[in-house]
């Protein structure tokens, strides 16, 4: 029951998710920032699944989202209608103080996807400690040097916890 056409991701980038999602240990998998659901929909399997997204879009944004005036991703960008799937249990609310309210598991696979900076960077903060070992944190919208948007904020994580990979607008950590 996912809406169709909604794959945001480059070719190299799908590839990118693809082979991370397959090699990460078996597990508990988690999607931050579900929009539609194309990415929650491969990351389907056996375990336990999470997908996590306001459904109203963008939040406010924050200071570190705004470049040279220029705001992105405003309030509201990317509402869509929560839909139903029987694979995932889909979680609605905001990152952070929805996170506290997820199971207390280590996780073997987490996409984040939530484009603003403050969001990504409050996720990434909460997942590290609790990813099993090889466990893989896949990021999107990644941008080598940038300090805005959700690009800064895993530049920012990189800073003290160097990422084990690149490619395209992924970027990832084996913890």
């Amino acid at each position: 029951n996912y809406p169709e056409n909604s794959m945001r991701m480059s070719p190299e980038g799908g590839l990118c998710f693809r082979r991370l999602l397959r090699s990460a240990p078996e597990g508990p998998r988690m999607e931050l920032g579900v929009y539609k659901g194309e990415t929650l929909r491969l990351m389907e399997h056996d375990g336990l699944l999470y997908g996590v997204d306001s459904f109203e879009g963008m939040p406010q944004e924050s200071e570190r989202d705004i470049h040279h005036g220029y705001n992105q991703y405003p309030k509201g960008r990317f509402a869509t209608p929560m839909f139903s799937t029987q694979k995932a249990t889909l979680v609605k609310g905001w990152v952070p103080e929805i996170l506290s309210s997820l199971p207390d598991v280590q996780w073997a696979f987490v996409h984040v996807d939530m484009d603003q900076y403050d969001s990504t960077y409050a996720a990434l903060e909460w997942l590290f400690p609790r990813m099993m070992s090889g466990g893989i944190i896949c990021c999107d919208d990644y941008v080598p040097n940038r300090h805005y948007l959700a690009g800064g904020a895993i530049n920012a994580h990189s800073q003290h916890r160097p990422l084990t990979g690149a490619i395209a607008e992924k970027a990832w950590w084996v913890c």
